[in-house]
């Protein structure tokens, strides 16, 4: 057909693409484009990753399972193109026309209730994934047909759930999946259901139909149900070589006023094309029979979509795809009374908050990251993909004072019990309040954008309470946690460059003076040790204390700061001299039996001797920090 002529018979509004003049598009990296789109597909996933931590929190495995496979198909950059259409409108024959090689089987007969996946792969080879089989059975690509065909597997009785076709294409490399359907319409009213329920799975589709019988109202209401789904749709209508040009003039635009009507879509592009010799063209090297097939320019069109528009697509379906879970998800309450009756005998109970399963946490972030989603999703719907590096990395500093998310409650200090540990009991003390609120923090930065804004903006914590948080977290976890922070440390440094020092860089880490846990620890430490003071100073606290093993000089000399009384001054520094020689007695007799191979005749006290003596003099390891005079760590 002349090009000159095809919009003789077509409505001004609509555009059949049969020339293919226009070339796809030639593909060269752009650096900040590709960052660009990184730094989208990260912010998305990091919204997916609350949601399926909220929800797993609440006990929806429906949704959290929905997010792990979206979250899945992000980490693998996988593109979904479907082919669907109506039975027997040659899906499987336009598939195999793109790719240049008879490997889909067709023919009269309708495939059976499997989905067809072609992606790359070195070598070829075809993977067949069985309902009834947890493993996956290899076999050469030529064995297809007795797996997806009826005649090879009749009403699908060897339970094929789909299969996966690895070849070595360059159109596949780049995360495509090609995936042909079953053709809905057919008797087998499987293969109807196999696609509608792959349908949320798609990204982009290819919607086939034929010139033989142009568009059935079968045809028409399931693309209402794709377009539920799939944003982009490539409408082709196969088969052209069966009609004289005038007879397809009048098809193709019967079948484009119909669609377009139907979907109210006043710019709809439709690209007829002969399946069965595009193929011939392809495997006989006749360029000018490709062109009149309408392949090329079908090829062009989808060429230019995957180098151009593939990411905006993607993102933009992935986004679309989350929000349907959580519209699924919104029919239920968030937070169940049982839930709320918990909460409320915790805090009767005055037990820590550090609880994971946390229904108010779940439900705040389920409704920041359904904002937070919204927002991604209309950024990328409009091609605003440049702006996702600062919704991933903004840093939001936290209004005034802690909250629940990222504090601990304190627990009831029973320092008569705590005197009768053998270590020193204000460091055992502190150093639970600091694990509690490592066990909450890990947990908080993991799931809550406000949490990791925090920690972004105060840059982190001190060496050692950095450390002692990574003990705590998983490789994941850290990555998680830590990643806004480190975008922050690279955000202060761009603003350093050509005007800063040494000094100024080293600011940006954090010391005991300016690290969050320092400072709760020093208010617990503070609180414990004026309990302990108020304890002492009656005789009964007095008759408590000797018979403990004290405690080390750094809490000794804060202790001695809060008393007046020189009676209570000398008590602490007798008892404290008592406590070390005993230790040196202990210490040496230790030795001693040791050297005389009588290690038997050892006692407890002269077996931790040595470990009580140190934390006497410099504190428990897990709680070491610079005193005060000693400078920055």
């Amino acid at each position: 057909m002349d090009a000159g002529n095809k919009d003789n018979f077509l409505p001004e509004s609509h555009t059949i693409i049969m020339d293919g003049t226009e070339s796809a598009a030639e593909i060269k990296p752009d650096l900040e484009k590709l960052r660009a789109y990184k730094q989208a597909k990260l912010a998305l996933a990091g919204q997916l990753r609350i949601l399926r931590e909220a929800l797993t929190s609440l006990g929806r495995e429906r949704g959290e399972q929905q997010c792990a496979e979206l979250m899945v198909k992000i980490a693998e950059d996988q593109f979904t193109l479907a082919v669907v259409g109506q039975f027997k409108r040659g899906k499987s024959s336009l598939m195999n026309a793109i790719i240049g090689r008879e490997i889909l089987p067709t023919g009269l007969l309708p495939i059976t209730s499997a989905i067809t996946v072609l992606k790359y792969g070195p070598t070829e080879r075809l993977v067949v994934d069985r309902g009834d089989s947890i493993l996956s059975r290899e076999l050469p690509v030529s064995s297809l047909p007795d797996y997806v065909t009826e005649k090879g597997n009749p009403g699908n009785e060897k339970k094929v759930k789909s299969v996966c076709v690895e070849l070595p294409l360059p159109f596949l490399r780049y995360g495509i999946e090609f995936v042909d359907t079953p053709g809905v319409g057919s008797a087998i009213t499987a293969n109807t259901l196999t696609t509608y329920d792959f349908l949320p799975k798609c990204d982009v589709v290819l919607f086939v139909t034929s010139v033989d019988t142009p568009i059935a109202s079968l045809e028409l209401s399931f693309l209402k149900e794709v377009q539920e789904y799939v944003d982009r749709i490539f409408f082709v209508v196969n088969k052209i070589d069966l009609l004289a040009d005038n007879e397809r003039n009048e098809v193709l635009a019967f079948i484009v006023e119909t669609i377009g009507s139907h979907i109210g879509n006043n710019a709809l592009k439709v690209f007829p094309v002969s399946a069965r010799v595009g193929i011939i063209a392809k495997t006989s090297g006749d360029p000018d029979l490709y062109e009149q097939s309408g392949l090329k320019a079908l090829e062009n069109a989808l060429g230019s979509f995957l180098s151009e528009e593939k990411s905006t697509a993607f993102l933009a379906a992935v986004a679309s795809k989350t929000l349907r879970v959580l519209d699924e998800e919104a029919g239920q309450d968030v937070i169940g009374e049982s839930a709320l009756q918990a909460r409320a005998r915790a805090i009767q109970k005055e037990k820590s908050v550090t609880v994971k399963r946390d229904p108010y946490a779940a439900a705040t972030a389920i409704k920041n990251a359904q904002a937070k989603l919204e927002t991604l999703y209309k950024s990328v719907l409009n091609g605003q993909t440049t702006d996702m590096e600062d919704t991933a990395a903004i840093i939001v500093p936290s209004a005034g004072g802690e909250n629940a998310a990222t504090t601990i409650a304190t627990s009831i200090v029973n320092i008569s019990t705590d005197l009768k540990i053998r270590g020193c009991p204000v460091c055992q003390h502190i150093a639970k309040y600091a694990s509690d609120f490592f066990a909450h923090w890990q947990y908080q930065i993991s799931i809550e954008e406000q949490a990791q804004d925090k920690f972004a903006a105060e840059l982190g914590f001190c060496p050692l309470h950095t450390w002692q948080l990574l003990a705590l977290s998983s490789p994941h976890g850290a990555s998680v946690g830590y990643a806004r922070l480190v975008e922050q440390i690279a955000i202060r440094l761009k603003e350093k460059i050509g005007n800063t020092t040494g000094d100024k860089v080293q600011r940006l880490v954090r010391n005991s003076r300016n690290c969050r846990i320092c400072e709760l620890i020093r208010i617990a430490e503070e609180e414990y040790i004026q309990r302990l003071s108020e304890m002492i100073s009656e005789p009964a606290g007095r008759s408590q204390y000797i018979r403990s093993q004290g405690i080390c000089l750094r809490h000794l000399g804060l202790l001695m700061n809060t008393v007046s009384q020189s009676e209570v001054l000398n008590f602490l520094i007798y008892h404290a001299a008592q406590r070390f020689e005993e230790d040196a007695e202990d210490m040496r007799s230790y030795a001693m039996k040791h050297e005389a191979i009588r290690r038997a005749l050892q006692n407890r006290n002269e077996k931790d001797a040595y470990l009580r003596a140190i934390i006497r003099i410099v504190g428990d390891q897990s709680v070491c920090m610079p005193w005060a005079g000693d400078g920055e760590i």
